[in-house]
């Protein structure tokens, strides 16, 4: 059973991300003068988040090895990211995004560290070694370097920190890829493929679904989100060769 301390800590993270998902859109909503964004991206993260938590506290997710379906939570992570990359088409979204200081996208990703739960619960014999390691490893490094990429974002500016930035968005999004792969093979289905004498049932299960349902999506959605920023302005300057 996971430690109370454990709970509190990962719904704790996810909570504080979405209050400052709802900060980032109610001060481009302000910034961009359009209280329509307001409302609809602070009632759709609200309700995304209040959504994933029901579902999570109800067991939706759970199922057993003997289960023949694909695992459910497997459209509760795609469905975001689609709908949530979608969004960048429609002109009044990528206007309120543009208000945003990009180091503000960057560092917000400091809470990546939550990843380190992962690492807590394998050395409490909660998780398998199989997700946890790479997942928890993974999610600690990024979330670490994300304030200092921001930093130097803030600094150099985008023109000089754009490969920095860059690389740091295709790591993050490689090491979500690895965990939400890590996750689907160990987690009890018949898809499972590692851990079968410990199968992962912690992350399909409260609280830890949640990260998977929410934080992971939302973090792609940010990656997403700076790499159009990152796109859309001149990329540095080569020098060139001096013979």
């Amino acid at each position: 059973m996971i430690s109370t301390p454990v709970s509190l800590a990962v719904v704790i993270a996810d909570l504080g991300l979405a209050v400052l998902l709802v900060a980032a859109i109610a001060y481009a909503a302000r910034l961009d003068r359009r209280p329509a964004v307001l409302w609809i991206g602070c009632g759709a993260v609200a309700g995304w988040f209040v959504l994933a938590f029901v579902l999570a506290k109800q067991g939706f997710y759970e199922q057993s090895a003997a289960t023949t379906l694909p695992p459910r939570i497997g459209p509760a992570i795609v469905i975001p990211i689609v709908v949530g990359c979608a969004l960048l088409a429609l002109a009044p979204v990528r206007s309120a995004i543009a208000r945003i200081p990009l180091h503000w996208l960057v560092g917000i990703q400091l809470y990546r560290v939550v990843g380190g739960l992962f690492l807590i619960a394998y050395l409490q014999g909660e998780m398998p070694a199989e997700f946890a390691l790479p997942a928890g490893i993974g999610d600690v490094l990024i979330g670490i370097a994300a304030p200092f990429v921001a930093v130097a974002l803030a600094r150099d500016g985008i023109e000089r920190a754009w490969p920095r930035v860059l690389t740091w968005c295709m790591l993050g999004i490689l090491d979500l890829v690895v965990a939400v792969t890590c996750g689907f093979l160990t987690a009890p289905s018949a898809f499972q493929q590692l851990a079968l004498d410990d199968p992962n049932a912690a992350i399909t299960s409260y609280p830890f679904v949640l990260i998977p349902t929410f934080a992971v999506p939302a973090s792609i959605i940010l990656h997403v989100y700076v790499i159009g920023r990152l796109l859309r302005q001149p990329q540095p300057a080569t020098r060139p060769l001096v013979s």
